[in-house]
Formats: structure tokens, sequence, C-alpha cells
């Protein structure tokens, strides 16, 4: 009887929530057969110390002054979520070096290592961070992209062209599917969700996950 009901009740959510819903408990009781695991590109991350770097233009700390604490914050939350054993370096002891030292981005970045004693330097570089919908003075929507590279210490390169690991530019927005953006007034609550997005597919990059076979290939 219980085992009815539970299936009534799935049934009723699912017709009151609709698409989301649907592919969550897909992935929940998806049998193991259906599944399909997606490889790391890097899990050297692993039981490591890493410090969570981002750069930003002038003009971008200028109209988002905590944007590269807020980002190290969540990229950190979700690296020791996701990633076993890791240990990332106190993303306000980040800061404050960047803060004193202006030209710190002119450096190999490996050498970051030795500044912050740890093992391996990811390198956030953001190519876009907005929360303004373009074309409109009324709306908003969160948009980042980022290059993106980890750095191992005692690997030198003169010109910061020799990480360990480089992956594709990673551009998310949100929210993802409305084709317009949402009043302005929503704009902090936009920006977190937006980071969040962005943490998550960032960290996936080190990590072992899987998907429904039938998801992953739909892609």
């Amino acid at each position: 009887m219980r085992k009815v009901m539970t299936i009534c009740v799935l049934v009723v959510a699912i017709s009151i929530s609709g698409c989301g819903l649907i592919n969550w408990v897909s992935y929940v009781f998806a049998p193991a057969s259906r599944m399909k695991t997606i490889k790391a590109e890097f899990s050297g991350l692993k039981g490591k110390s890493v410090a969570v770097v981002v750069y930003a233009d002038l003009e971008t700390q200028v109209d988002y002054p905590t944007v590269q604490l807020e980002l190290c914050d969540v990229v950190a939350a979700e690296m020791r979520r996701h990633i076993k054993g890791v240990r990332i370096i106190d993303p306000r002891a980040v800061i404050r070096y960047q803060s004193e030292n202006p030209r710190w981005d002119i450096m190999p970045p490996e050498k970051l290592c030795e500044v912050f004693d740890c093992d391996y330097v990811l390198l956030i570089s953001l190519m876009e961070f907005s929360t303004r919908e373009r074309g409109s003075v009324y709306l908003v929507r969160g948009r980042i992209k980022a290059d993106v590279s980890v750095y191992q210490v005692g690997l030198s390169s003169t010109d910061g062209a020799n990480p360990v690991w480089r992956g594709e530019p990673i551009s998310v927005q949100y929210p993802q599917q409305s084709t317009l953006g949402v009043p302005a007034e929503n704009e902090r609550a936009i920006r977190v969700q937006t980071e969040r997005l962005f943490a998550t597919e960032l960290v996936k990059k080190f990590y072992d996950y899987k998907v429904p076979k039938e998801a992953d290939e739909s892609k």
C-alpha cells in the first residue's frame, strides 16, 4: 500500500511541477544501466591544496567591487562539496594579496602557488560578468564567461602559457530558459544564482559524475 501511495504522490507532483521535476525523478530512479559516467577533465585536485584566484578587469571591478571574493567563495564551497580531501586557501587571504599587489596578474600564475603555499592555483579569468539585460535598463539577467586554467607548483613558464589543465571557456546565464530578463529588484538574487551556476559548471571539470544516458546523448 505504501508503494502505491508513493507512486501516486509522484505522479501528482510531476503533473503539477512539469519538466524540471520529471528530469529529477528520472535521474533519481534511473537504473544503473541507464546511467553514464562523465569523467573529470582533470582529477588531480583530490587531497591537494588549491588557491582559487579570480582575475577581473578594472571596469568589472568598478561595477562589481566584490565579484572576485564572491566567485572565490562560491567556487571554493562547490569544490569542498565534490572533491575529496581538497584544501582551499582562504579566499580572503587571496583577495588581500591581490589588493596589496596590484600587478599580481603579470607574474607567471604558477608562482602564485609559492605565494599561497599550495599545490595548485585555479585561475579564473573573467571575460564577462554582468547582471544587466542587453538592451534594457529595467531588466536584469546574469551572465558569466571565463577562461579557466590550473597551474601547479614547480612548473615554471615565462608567460603563463603552460597550465597543467586548461578547459574551454565556461559561459553561463541565468535565468537560463527565459527569453527576457527579470525586474531589476531581483538583481541580487539573480547574481547569486548565476555565480552558483558558474561554480557548478566549473567544478564538474574536476570530478566524475553520472547522468542519465538519454540526457547526455540528447545534448
